[in-house]
């Protein structure tokens, strides 16, 4: 082997080997001193990725969670002002009924009509100052309100505001329902039918009048009162190119021009509320709407399968692809339809057949699209053979109702293009409320218990559902915290040190760097050997 001063080999060797352990011992220190297996993207860019996924969905189950809270605070907030509620109605139910008495004088009722009054002014201090965070949750202004309740987008709760104050208890109000309530699909004409043809083609309106007990009338479609009401609003949200309308319709339409007249100081409408509403279910689409074969015995309920972009159109817009199983078990399917909610107008649910329910709160129509029989039985059929043809633009009209604390009475020559024509008797009259109870006379006392109990038949049913949305959340809060807790488990087998193994490399790293220390040394020496030749 030659001898030779200028390239000392042994001793790069060594040199590079002793750089390569130093950088090993270096990256094991990061490790153990961080606590991460994965600092950089260099130690494992795959593990990486999959982590910071883990992360993301950590972090938001963990916001959900404090979402999910908020929201039983706020339900449990709205049920203690209405147990207060329910307190003072009780009183007035006993007084009223202490005032039935015949044996009373006039004397006698105007002192009991005087507490009455009292406690009619505290259910509306209740209705009016109860908050949160900054929002009346008694005074029908809170419109429904959406809880973020998943780490993704679409996994929402609603849950909507309530109208505690006086003039919005103990009556029945009037309901306009902008059409029936049934089908129609492709070129079926089913007339004035609740779900009809995606062109909206329904002549506007231009004499619906309305009239609180001996008040004025007033005529919310002429000009005056901002003109002819259509089914599909100027403004409506969204056009697709077959000039098709969403996010409009009848009932929407009629609920904004009442609230908005009654914002505005009109006359004769001080006190009238409306809402819109609109709900549809398999069971809405029934063999008389097809005009192929329609076997109305299968099931209704959503059959496992999935979904490819185009397959599904709601509102104009496509829901996109999805997974699902039976009965949505996974929650697929109305995750998919909810996150386009900002866009559709439209949040969807399972109910306890596990049917998919569409509702707009607004009360827009709900316009469905599928693009075959087989999407429309697997969403809507069970999977079976239920429907002979694809839903061909769908339209689904909603329901208004209309409050006020007198009787209610809807006229002019557009009542039955507004649909009331089939249900005149139940829609034409509403009774009075709380805020009108009148003690003064035996009739007028008998009137008051049935108003109060109407009033607390309300108040029992919402706080109900209060009681009902609360163990949701709660449900949601332990599932939550569940996957979270699974989740970081998974993450932390991916993304931590584990020490055992660090140490043992570790020791090993520190072994090999002091044999290459001393045998670098021996290599630097090696030069110096050469030397005794030239002795």
């Amino acid at each position: 082997m030659p001898q030779n001063i200028n390239t000392n080999l042994s001793s790069l060797v060594g040199l590079r080997q002793l750089s390569q352990t130093q950088t090993n011992l270096n990256r094991i220190l990061e490790k153990v001193a961080s606590g991460q297996r994965i600092n950089s993207a260099r130690d494992d860019a795959a593990g990486l990725a999959i982590a910071n996924r883990f992360t993301s969905q950590i972090n938001g189950l963990t916001v959900a969670s404090r979402n999910a809270s908020d929201g039983i605070s706020l339900a449990q907030t709205t049920e203690s002002a209405l147990e207060e509620t329910t307190t003072a109605l009780q009183r007035i139910r006993e007084l009223s009924l202490q005032a039935a008495n015949g044996t009373l004088n006039a004397s006698d009722r105007n002192a009991i009509q005087q507490e009455i009054d009292q406690l009619k002014q505290e259910v509306d201090r209740i209705a009016d100052t109860t908050t949160f965070n900054g929002k009346r949750v008694l005074d029908g202004s809170l419109a429904e309100q959406s809880f973020q309740i998943g780490a993704n987008a679409g996994e929402t709760v609603q849950v909507s505001g309530f109208d505690a104050r006086s003039s919005a208890l103990g009556g029945l109000p009037g309901a306009l329902q902008s059409s029936g309530s049934r089908a129609t699909l492709g070129s079926t004409d089913l007339g004035n039918q609740g779900i009809q043809e995606g062109d909206a083609d329904t002549p506007a309106i231009t004499d619906l009048s309305i009239q609180v007990s001996s008040g004025t009338a007033v005529n919310i479609a002429d000009d005056a009162n901002g003109g002819a009401i259509a089914s599909v609003a100027a403004s409506a949200e969204l056009t697709d190119p077959d000039a098709q309308n969403y996010g409009s319709g009848l009932a929407k339409s009629i609920a904004e021009r009442i609230n908005t007249l009654r914002q505005s100081g009109t006359e004769g409408l001080e006190n009238v509320y409306a809402s819109a509403r609109t709900e549809f279910n398999t069971n809405d689409v029934a063999s008389a709407d097809f005009s192929g074969s329609v076997n109305t015995s299968t099931a209704t309920n959503v059959a496992a399968g999935a979904l490819s972009n185009g397959d599904l159109n709601i509102n104009g817009v496509d829901i996109g692809p999805a997974q699902f199983s039976e009965n949505d078990g996974n929650g697929s399917l109305t995750n998919a339809i909810n996150a386009r909610s900002d866009v559709t107008g439209v949040t969807a649910s399972i109910n306890a057949q596990g049917e998919l329910q569409l509702r707009a709160g607004d009360g827009r129509d709900i316009v469905v699209t599928t693009s075959s029989a087989a999407v429309s039985n697997r969403v809507f059929g069970g999977g079976e053979n239920r429907f002979s043809e694809r839903f061909q633009d769908l339209r689904v009209s909603g329901e208004v109702t209309v409050s006020a604390e007198d009787s209610l009475t809807f006229g002019g020559t557009d009542v039955a293009s507004a649909g009331l024509d089939a249900l005149q008797e139940d829609n034409v009259q509403a009774t009075g409320s709380v805020a009108s109870i009148d003690v003064s006379t035996v009739a007028g006392a008998q009137s008051s218990v049935e108003s109060i109990d109407s009033a607390l038949n309300r108040i029992d049913s919402y706080r109900a559902s209060l009681g009902a949305i609360q163990n949701r959340f709660e449900s949601s809060i332990r599932n939550l915290s569940s996957v979270s807790e699974a989740q970081t488990a998974a993450r932390s087998r991916i993304a931590d040190t584990d020490f055992a193994s660090q140490i043992t490399a570790l020791s090993r790293e520190q072994i090999k760097r002091q044999a290459g220390l001393a045998l670098q040394a021996q290599a630097n020496a090696l030069s110096q050997q050469i030397l005794s030749l030239l002795a």
